[in-house]
């Protein structure tokens, strides 16, 4: 019989497991002691000062820490005093302290018209006539001045009976909400005021700006089939004869339209042409 043969199967071993730390014998490493020493800036030498001054001056001497620090106390003393001091010069410097010097843009104004009163703060914010230039006004007395009041700001003190002060110009974005919608009031009283000098410098006498553009569109809702019915009715009559019957002809509110005009140029300088310009002042 033949010998069988012995055969040695060798079956795969299941992972090793790894060997654990025994946490008693566990130690942790000692911290770092102490920080490594940052050097020191040298001082910077004086260039005003010459050679062999600056190497001694750069040794500090003994008992120099004292000095320091009266100095250092002597410094920051200063610096709090001129802090206080201007603080001062702010609280002098708030918009409602009367300006020395009259304002550039109120050059030639002799007149406003008052569309906001704060009684509390005696300020005024006014609408001048000859540029529609907004102005802030310090005036006399407790009582509440109407709107589209007259005031006197021209240069003659002696004719300023209610304004005492002129505080600067205001801003429309700067107003407050009852500035901001009681000026195209005042605007458009204005403008009714003097309704037949608007009519004929502007309403009778208005052409084309360009081939595509009659100068009635740059009213506010006025496009090209609103402006050719005004020229229509206009060549009707051949003049408009007052603001009542460019109104009843052209079927428009033309000093509501022209004040609405007039506000959108205050608001936004930039905005061109500025009829403001070029029909201010009024002459009639």
């Amino acid at each position: 019989m033949t010998e069988r043969r012995r055969r040695s199967i060798k079956a795969p071993s299941g992972p090793r497991k790894k060997e654990t730390v025994d946490p008693s014998k566990f130690r942790m490493n000692p911290p770092p002691m102490g920080r490594t020493e940052v050097p020191k800036p040298k001082p910077k030498p004086d260039p005003n000062q010459p050679r062999q001054n600056r190497e001694r001056s750069s040794v500090p001497p003994q008992g120099g820490g004292g000095r320091q620090q009266g100095g250092g106390r002597g410094r920051q003393q200063a610096s709090q005093g001129r802090q206080q001091g201007g603080r001062g010069r702010q609280q002098g410097g708030r918009r409602d302290q009367p300006r020395r010097e009259r304002p550039e843009q109120l050059k030639g104004e002799d007149w406003a018209r008052v569309f906001e009163h704060d009684i509390t703060t005696g300020t005024v914010t006014a609408l001048t006539e000859k540029g529609m230039k907004c102005c802030r006004l310090k005036v006399k007395g407790s009582d509440v001045l109407p709107l589209n009041h007259r005031l006197y700001i021209g240069t003659d003190a002696k004719r300023r009976e209610e304004v005492t002060a002129i505080l600067g110009m205001a801003h429309f974005d700067k107003m407050s909400n009852m500035a901001q919608k009681d000026l195209p009031v005042a605007v458009e009283l204005f403008v009714t005021e003097h309704g037949q000098y608007f009519v004929d410098k502007f309403y009778n006498k208005a052409g084309p700006i360009s081939l595509k553009q009659h100068s009635y569109e740059l009213l506010p809702d006025v496009g090209p089939v609103k402006a050719r019915n005004m020229v229509k009715a206009r060549e009707g009559v051949g003049v408009f004869a007052s603001m009542d019957e460019l109104n009843s002809l052209a079927k428009i509110k033309g000093a509501e339209l022209l004040a609405q005009r007039f506000v959108e140029e205050i608001n936004d300088p930039a905005l061109q042409p500025r009829l403001i310009e070029l029909l201010l002042p009024v002459t009639a």
